[in-house]
């Protein structure tokens, strides 16, 4: 299976944030597919830092993207898929980022939002 082309725009963004010394955040439309806390979840999407002072093992899959963060004093396990993200963009200035149309799931859950809002830039670490 070929990677699709959102995986490496989103690790470029990842990267320049990087090496520019902004904070990367990712924005994701939440669905069954995806492994994210629920209770910070809003409007169906969910923004998350994933700078390396924020996230632990940040992989960026062919699949999607995958970290260990902590939520308040839980750590768990997250992972957005690619079709999910909706937004990868510095913190400090959003209009630098990129962001793309939600890509529905084929089997979307029955929850899921027809079409997520544009996102909320909530910190999220």
């Amino acid at each position: 299976m070929t990677a699709p082309l959102k995986k490496y725009l989103v690790e470029a963004i990842w990267n320049w944030c990087t090496d520019a010394g902004l904070t990367p955040y990712l924005a994701v439309a939440v669905d069954a597919s995806c492994a994210v806390p629920e209770a910070y979840v809003r409007d169906g999407q969910i923004v998350f830092d994933i700078s390396d002072e924020a996230v632990r093992g940040l992989t960026f899959a062919d699949d999607g993207v995958g970290f260990q963060a902590r939520f308040g004093e839980d750590a768990m396990q997250c992972f957005a898929p690619y079709p999910n993200i909706v937004g990868a963009f510095p913190e400090e200035d959003p209009s630098q980022g990129i962001f793309f149309g939600f890509e529905k799931a084929v089997n979307p859950a029955p929850d899921a939002p027809e079409t997520p809002a544009k996102p909320s830039f909530s910190r999220v670490k």
